[in-house]
């Protein structure tokens, strides 16, 4: 359904398909359009191309994720919602997460359902998901460990501290998958957002109800004019949203391997990536490692945090930003051509305030050693061709 949805919203079929090429799964994605109580919806379903297990364990599904070749912030991303959702089944039937198992096309379903979501928010640049609070049935469902109540165990391991509310209907509403995958994505739950909506995409579940099943994706953007700090609103001079910042100390880590741990932090999606001399228990000297991570990123985060430090443990709270709005002009220069980042807001009558410009190092580096000038004369340089008035 988010898939469907997604696609309805504007996202090429072509998206989905790279992603089944990158990830080397036998499977094809057949697409079309069906009707869910006289409403139009896209439908998605996934057919094997050749006979598949009928399951396959976590251990299995990260080696196919391995073999593939995903970008790394979506593989990132993939990898934390399989591990969030084995960590949940494993915990509700009392089993080693190695020994929980994916059923649905023996797994591969799941990877689709995965990538093909984070893969297709990507390509729509979207900055923050919102979410509505979660309808919940009731009853059971038949699964292949037997009858279960619903919601599912597992989907409610995954959805503590999410709001959601109860329906009488006898059966289920959200799955685990849509549950880890909701509330890795969604940054805000409850009523939409202020903005203006631009489109919205309908995607068919497979199950018929007393009313349209169908999930609807609004794609909008944010009011330029007026956004909201706590409760008061307010003139948006400067941009802003919010950020988790995650919070690691280790004292037994080689700091030769931090240049790595930053790039792989940075490649799965961190803002910002901070490593701080710290005193330890003990008196020992270590390392603070800080990263800035939007909200739908940071389960990817502590994922590599865990795998490539020594640390137990990783702190987090979130943090409202309040940021300048940012462009990037390109400059002639006598040593090639030079981008510079312009930093700036808006005054109380709308006009546009320069508050910084930057020329961008890598540019500047490469014009200077190129030029065999040294790497200031290219900083000025590009400041002094500037068109801007500071």
């Amino acid at each position: 359904m988010c898939l469907s949805a997604l696609l309805d919203l504007g996202v090429p079929p072509e998206v989905l398909k790279k992603v089944i090429e990158q990830l080397q799964l036998p499977v094809t994605l057949e697409i079309h359009s069906v009707k869910k109580n006289s409403l139009r919806a896209a439908s998605i379903t996934v057919k094997e191309k050749e006979p598949q297990p009928r399951e396959r364990t976590l251990r299995q599904l990260m080696e196919v994720l391995e073999a593939g070749n995903l970008p790394q912030s979506i593989k990132s991303q993939v990898e934390a919602c399989l591990y969030r959702l084995a960590a949940a089944e494993a915990s509700i039937h009392g089993t080693a997460i190695e020994e929980v198992h994916f059923h649905e096309l023996g797994g591969l379903d799941t990877l689709v359902d995965l990538a093909g979501t984070f893969a297709a928010i990507s390509h729509l640049q979207i900055d923050q998901v919102c979410s509505s609070p979660l309808p919940l049935g009731r009853g059971a469902i038949k699964t292949n460990h037997g009858l279960i109540p619903t919601p599912a165990p597992a989907t409610m391991e995954l959805l503590q501290g999410t709001p959601t509310y109860g329906i009488p209907f006898d059966g289920e509403l959200v799955t685990p998958t849509g549950a880890a995958l909701v509330t890795t994505l969604a940054s805000f739950f409850g009523p939409p957002p202020q903005g203006r909506w631009l489109k919205v995409g309908y995607g068919a579940g497979s199950q018929d109800l007393p009313w349209p099943n169908i999930l609807r994706a609004w794609l909008g953007e944010a009011d330029e004019q007026e956004v909201g700090l706590g409760n008061n609103i307010h003139f948006n001079r400067f941009d802003e949203d919010e950020v988790v910042i995650l919070d690691a100390q280790v004292d037994d880590t080689s700091p030769e391997l931090l240049p790595y741990l930053r790039t792989q932090l940075q490649e799965a999606g961190a803002l910002d990536v901070l490593f701080a001399p710290a005193v330890m228990k003990k008196g020992r000297p270590g390392i603070m490692i800080t990263a800035l991570s939007s909200p739908n990123q940071v389960y990817a985060l502590v994922n590599i945090l865990f795998q490539e430090t020594t640390t137990l443990g990783v702190r987090w709270h979130k943090a409202g930003r309040i940021k300048l709005h940012r462009d990037v002009q390109e400059v002639n220069t006598n040593y090639g051509k030079i981008r510079l980042k312009i930093g700036y807001g808006f005054n109380q009558e709308g006009k546009r305030v320069i508050y910084n410009l930057a020329p961008e190092y890598e540019d500047c580096a490469l014009a200077a050693k190129n030029n065999e000038v040294p790497i200031k004369k290219v900083y000025q340089a590009a400041l002094k061709n500037c068109r801007i008035d500071f």
